[in-house]
């Protein structure tokens, strides 16, 4: 049923496609492969809030504060995903999980 370089385990894995670029910039990373045995995940979830979502969206392009589990990020909210958000700071971005997010602050704003 299996072939011998099967058998053997190495031959018959394809490697894990991964980018070339990262920033217009030539990407250095090994081969990663999958390992037999190992369950590959099928299914992925996000939870969504979409009131958080909403209210953290209308304040994209502007400076905030994100208080995260593991600290204070201030920065330009520059994106917000179902998923994450993108806060831009100087010299990089940050993507940010909302499940991570505990709250935020940012210029007053009216809901109605």
């Amino acid at each position: 049923m299996y072939s011998k370089e099967d058998q053997k385990g190495q031959a018959s894995q394809k490697p894990i496609v991964q980018p070339g670029l990262v920033n217009q910039t030539p990407a250095v990373h090994t081969q990663l492969y999958s390992i037999e045995g190992v369950p590959q995940p099928t299914e992925y979830v996000t939870h969504l809030e979409p009131v958080f979502v909403q209210h953290i969206s209308r304040h994209q392009g502007q400076t905030i504060a994100l208080m995260t589990t593991i600290g204070r990020v201030e920065g330009i909210l520059a994106g917000v995903g179902v998923d994450h958000v993108q806060i831009n700071l100087e010299d990089r971005s940050l993507h940010i999980r909302n499940m991570q997010i505990v709250y935020f602050e940012g210029p007053l704003m009216s809901y109605k």
